[in-house]
């Protein structure tokens, strides 16, 4: 291997030393010895920075830079504090007024429901009412008695000629309204034939009793 020629330039010189393998140096640290065409040689009045130390320096430049920000957005805050204020007040207010506008409207709508609803039961109760006039209720309008509670009618079949054959409990719904407890027991007592005729009597004593003033009263009023 033919030998470079060496001259007064640093460069040169440095370039000597990367391409001359047989010059060797020894680490003052660890002992090892390496080749100078294998370390990295530079030339000025710092030596170079390693990973270490660019790391630290970007880290400083990079704290710098924040600092720098957290100052600039300090600064924006205090120039536009009342603004930023008076927008969060304002848009508190609208979103207030907004609350308030659904609210109303919500009642308005409650309200004009629970109408609704009341009508139709009112209407719903006067029509059961009136249930026994209408065509295809199966039963002579004069046989029919009325209760509403708990059954809204009892029918007396034939009784409007004079000869009742059959009676029948009726009771009236609308929509999807249901028996009510009592309504289902009395349904059952009926299914079950749980239906007697009772007479009974008042005796002489008490319509004296009723009718006449200081009379004594009897032991039994119903016979």
């Amino acid at each position: 291997m033919s030998t470079p020629i060496i001259d007064s330039s640093i460069g040169n010189l440095l370039n000597y030393y990367k391409h001359e393998r047989r010059i060797f140096g020894r680490c003052p640290h660890c002992g090892e010895a390496f080749r100078l065409s294998e370390v990295k040689l530079t030339y000025g009045p710092e030596p170079p920075k390693d990973l270490l130390s660019r790391m630290k320096s970007d880290r400083d430049r990079l704290e710098a830079k924040l600092e720098d920000l957290n100052d600039k957005i300090e600064t924006l805050e205090g120039d536009h504090v009342d603004e930023i204020d008076a927008l969060n007040t304002r848009w508190k207010d609208k979103v207030n007024t907004e609350v308030q506008r659904q609210l109303v409207k919500e009642k308005a709508s409650i309200r004009k429901d629970a109408i609704a609803k009341s009508r139709v039961t009112q209407l719903g109760k006067t029509l059961e009412k009136i249930a026994p006039m209408f065509p295809g209720f199966g039963h002579h309008p004069a046989d029919v008695r009325p209760l509403f509670d708990p059954i809204d009618f009892v029918v007396f079949d034939g009784h409007f000629q004079g000869e009742v054959t059959d009676i029948t409990f009726v009771e009236f719904k609308t929509g999807q309204s249901r028996l009510s407890s009592i309504q289902a027991s009395i349904r059952d007592a009926i299914d079950r034939r749980k239906v007697r005729f009772e007479e009974r009597r008042l005796n002489k004593q008490v319509i004296r009793y009723l009718t006449e003033r200081g009379g004594h009263k009897p032991e039994r009023l119903v016979e």
